[in-house]
């Protein structure tokens, strides 16, 4: 999957988490989503370590055997949306350098 492909989804993933549902439910659905959109294998090596991350914590909100307290589950709840950001930086951050090394290639030749 490519790095703008990969911004896409995780958008979509974002607003998971903005529906007015409880964190438990929103992660369940954020999991159910990852694995239908964002299979593993189709992630890029580069940020494959970073989105494991995302999903391990996806995955411990979404586990109904935690009894986490609210303001913890809020903190984790928080913690995968940062995390959600961080990874969304990154590929932007990748795509304006892929572009601005494919101009300067131009440019010399």
């Amino acid at each position: 999957m490519n790095n703008i492909m990969m911004m896409a989804r995780l958008r979509e993933l974002m607003v998971i988490f903005i529906h007015q549902r409880s964190i438990p439910e929103k992660a369940a659905d954020a999991l159910r989503f990852c694995q239908e959109n964002i299979p593993e294998d189709q992630v890029s090596i580069g940020v494959y370590g970073e989105y494991l991350e995302i999903i391990e914590q996806v995955q411990f909100i979404a586990d109904e055997q935690n009894h986490i307290a609210p303001d913890d589950m809020l903190s984790y709840a928080g913690e995968v949306m940062i995390s959600i950001l961080m990874l969304y930086e990154r590929l932007g951050a990748n795509i304006a350098i892929d572009d601005l090394m494919q101009h300067s290639r131009r440019f010399n030749h």
